[in-house]
């Protein structure tokens, strides 16, 4: 596992996942979330692994769980979210 983060980043990254003991679905959920390319060379987000320490084989499940949603379904998921922030931002904005 290699990470993009700063070298102090990438270190503490790497003992918080060697602590977390994910499971190899799991690693590959949060890889998938870096996109294809990242995903392939075995890059992952320090920052992702870092911020989501406390919770991060909670973060990766709900990863995984997004990611076998049909291609219909997280398009679905998409547009509800940014109506959901559309209906926000026009109650913000007094409109």
């Amino acid at each position: 596992m290699k990470f993009n983060g700063s070298a102090k980043q990438n270190k503490w990254a790497a003992e918080i996942l060697e602590k977390a003991n994910l499971t190899e679905i799991q690693i590959d959920n949060l890889l998938r979330y870096n996109g294809p390319e990242m995903h392939d060379q075995g890059i992952m987000v320090a920052r992702i692994v870092i911020e989501n320490r406390d919770k991060l084989a909670a973060y990766a499940d709900a990863l995984g769980k997004f990611y076998k949603l049909t291609p219909e379904e997280k398009h679905a998921v998409a547009e509800e979210a940014a109506g959901m922030v559309r209906t926000v931002a026009k109650r913000d904005l007094g409109e």
